[in-house]
């Protein structure tokens, strides 16, 4: 009985230090990943880069805790701030490349992405984008994807619930002609438009920085448009909105995605009112996890998210669930992950990639009512 339980111990010990061994190779053949976000928490476009900033590191936290599934594998999330810069979005992804990173996250706008993104093609580092709205973001690497609708996919819908309830049949744009961003605003809302059946009556534009727009408003008021479109970020869309009120310009309106910030309604106030944005996401959407999500984000950060926070976050979950499949341990792994995916639940609603790299997902058309952004009902 002795010897028997002698050889029981013994099994045991031997069982524990194998598995031990094992977990140690394990652990060895598993190291920690490091992936790296680069958004612009300062500067212009600061507004949009710090709801990034802060939903990543909430979802870095969710990952330690086990919140969002990674498969147990630990994920190291470098957040830095580009502060508005393309150089400075340059300096970050070249210092990623040199510490071992295997994914960059951002950056947050497209305009940025042109510069930098083929600087990471070349170093072979896949990037994702969770807020690059603007055509060919991913045709410009074979790792190079974007779980942000682009333009393109949403605008339609735009003007389809515009023109159901709304009757359009004329519309105006004002865009800034020096921003990638704004600048695809209206080569797709020009060429939407009239596909739609919607005659476009006049084109205005402005640069980064002006501040009075009523020139432009007045000629938009003469040519009597049953709608106008504003290629804008939050700081000159906010202003157009206000000014349009004061030239008695009386049109509904769209803004394009640069509108898909609180900010828009904390800076335009009233003037924001029935305007209406095609988004990836709202706060009251009915998607897996997504009010956990704003109770989190909201209890965090004493601020509600906005779109930007949501896909920023939810690539965060997209990212873990291609590790938690195909357990990746370089860049090139990465990359093979994220085309593998497959369809995954995320806080932006069932995603998965279309073989362009770019979202296989739907939008939603979103109108700001009392200081929020409430679904359309058309």
């Amino acid at each position: 009985m002795r010897n028997i339980t002698r050889v029981l111990i013994a099994t045991a010990a031997l069982g524990g230090t194998l598995a031990a061994a094992t977990g140690a190779g394990l652990a060895a053949s598993h190291p920690d990943l490091k992936w790296t976000a680069i958004f612009d928490a300062t500067g212009p476009a600061g507004a949009y880069g710090t709801s990034q900033k802060n939903a990543t590191e909430l979802a870095q936290a969710d990952i330690d805790a086990g919140k969002i599934d990674a498969g147990g594998q630990k994920i190291s999330i470098d957040v830095q701030d580009s502060a508005t810069s393309p150089a400075q979005v340059i300096n970050i992804m070249q210092s990623a490349f040199g510490n071992g990173t295997s994914l960059i996250i951002g950056p947050t706008l497209s305009s940025e992405a042109f510069k930098s993104d083929p600087l990471a093609v070349k170093a072979n580092v896949p990037v994702l984008g969770v807020s690059n709205t603007a055509s060919g973001i991913p045709a410009m690497g074979p790792c190079v994807f974007r779980n942000s609708l682009s333009e393109a996919q949403i605008v339609p819908d735009v003007i389809e619930a515009a023109k159901k309830a709304w009757h359009v049949k004329t519309a105006a744009i004002i865009y800034g002609d020096d921003d990638q961003f704004t600048k695809a605003d209206y080569t797709i809302f020009n060429a939407v438009l009239p596909k739609s059946g919607v005659k476009v009556v006049d084109v205005e534009t402005f640069h980064k920085g002006d501040v009075d727009f009523k020139a432009q408003l007045t000629k938009i008021k003469e040519a009597k448009p049953d709608v106008v479109v504003y290629g804008a970020l939050y700081a000159e869309g906010a202003k157009l909105l206000a000014q349009a009120r004061q030239v008695g310009l009386n049109a509904h309106e769209i803004g394009g995605n640069g509108f898909n910030s609180p900010q828009i309604i904390a800076l335009a106030g009233k003037a924001a009112q029935n305007v209406i944005v095609g988004a990836a996401w709202y706060s009251g959407a009915e998607t897996n996890g997504n009010a956990a999500f704003v109770k989190n984000y909201t209890a965090k950060y004493a601020k509600s998210p906005d779109q930007f926070a949501a896909q920023a976050y939810a690539g965060v979950q997209i990212a873990a669930a291609a590790v938690k499949k195909s357990h990746p341990g370089d860049a090139a792994g990465m990359c093979s992950a994220l085309k593998e995916l497959g369809t995954v639940q995320t806080v932006i609603g069932s995603f998965k990639f279309a073989s362009t790299r770019d979202a296989d997902a739907h939008g939603f058309v979103v109108q700001i009512k009392n200081g929020t952004f409430a679904k359309f009902e058309d």
